[in-house]
């Protein structure tokens, strides 16, 4: 498990910025904690899109961030059981925004709202 003396300090003071601004302005339907003592362990609780078969759920996901991030996506993962064809077996979040298509640019916020939209596909 990475610990925050694990990670250098410009990622830490990039996801403080990054999690400072999910608080100071969630997206809607996300609930994101982290754990103060592992930066690179994110939690969130997604609800389930209206209109879609997954309205009315609250599907609690975690992000895994690797020590160079932004420049390496995080990992994403739904630990509620669910089915969709971007979600592994395993709970592994399947889209190209985690793979191929990752720009540092992006952030946690996208990857939350890509993953909030999953149930919408």
């Amino acid at each position: 498990m990475a610990t925050n003396e694990n990670l250098p300090p410009n990622v830490i003071k990039q996801l403080a910025k990054e999690l400072k601004n999910l608080d100071e302005s969630p997206p809607e339907g996300i609930k994101v904690g982290v754990n103060d003592d592992d930066f690179s362990t994110i939690y969130a609780d997604v609800e389930g899109p209206a209109g879609t078969p997954y309205e009315n759920g609250v599907f609690r996901m975690k992000l895994l961030l690797s020590h160079d991030f932004p420049h390496s996506p995080p990992k994403g993962y739904f630990l509620t059981k669910i089915f969709h064809p971007n979600i592994a077996i395993n709970g592994e979040i399947c889209v190209n925004t985690l793979k191929k298509d990752w720009n540092p640019g992006l952030g946690l916020r996208h990857v939350l709202i890509v993953s909030l939209w999953l149930g919408a596909c």
